[in-house]
């Protein structure tokens, strides 16, 4: 049922039930239109009045609960599938992913994961030189931009983290393009970078030396080529 439109009557329509208890567990302020807001938010979602009492039945402390838990739920998938990044910059990954849990709803659909930490990757600061060969630009709200936070002092740590996750992004990418062709251009060594990193092996302390990495991906096969 197209949202605006309402029944009177019925079975409860649980894959309406479930949308709207997806975008209050992702969205402050739908959750601040269901409280002040009832009715409207009722004919937005197409909810029968039966249907809006069982989401209002759910309760606030509840509610955030569940909040939380599929937040929980996004980092533990972060966590998989950047697990680089994550080791790297160690508990700030977390603050840092968990603030855009907050501000980002996570997407519908089978690799749902896959595009929220493509999203954040994207999303997050980061200072690379654009290149025309990257088939994969997306547009986001200029809203959601994440600050990248830090765990470690030297200022030139901040860049090569940043670089680290776009790289790992890359791979990830190229892991679920049916075809793609990306180019990027570093300040660090960013291949020694992640090296290092999974090998637990001091990375922070890496000379400057702008390389170039080229993603290749077709047919299920994917490579990449550093050229610095």
């Amino acid at each position: 049922m197209r949202a605006g439109h309402r029944r009177s009557d019925g079975p409860l329509a649980l894959a309406e039930v479930q949308r709207a208890l997806a975008t209050l567990a992702t969205n402050e302020v739908t959750r601040d239109r269901l409280r002040d807001e009832p009715e409207s938010f009722a004919r937005d979602f197409g909810l029968a009045p039966g249907e809006l009492a069982q989401v209002r039945a759910i309760g606030e402390r509840r509610m955030l609960a569940y909040v939380d838990s599929l937040q929980r739920k996004r980092l533990a998938e972060a966590v998989r599938l950047l697990p680089l990044s994550a080791r790297a910059d160690g508990p700030a990954f977390r603050g840092t992913f968990l603030r855009h849990a907050r501000r980002v709803p996570l997407a519908a659909g089978k690799a749902r994961y896959v595009r929220d930490v493509l999203a954040f990757a994207r999303n997050a600061t980061v200072t690379l030189s654009p290149s025309p060969f990257d088939k994969l630009r997306a547009t986001s709200p200029r809203s959601t931009t994440v600050t990248l936070s830090l765990s470690k002092g030297d200022l030139d740590v901040a860049p090569a983290l940043r670089e680290l996750l776009d790289y790992e992004a890359a791979w990830l990418r190229a892991a679920f393009a049916p075809a793609l062709v990306r180019v990027r251009v570093y300040a660090f060594p960013v291949q020694r970078v992640a090296r290092a990193v999974a090998r637990g092996e001091p990375w922070d302390g890496l000379a400057r030396r702008r390389t170039v990495v080229i993603w290749l991906a077709a047919g299920g096969r994917r490579a990449s080529l550093a050229l610095g």
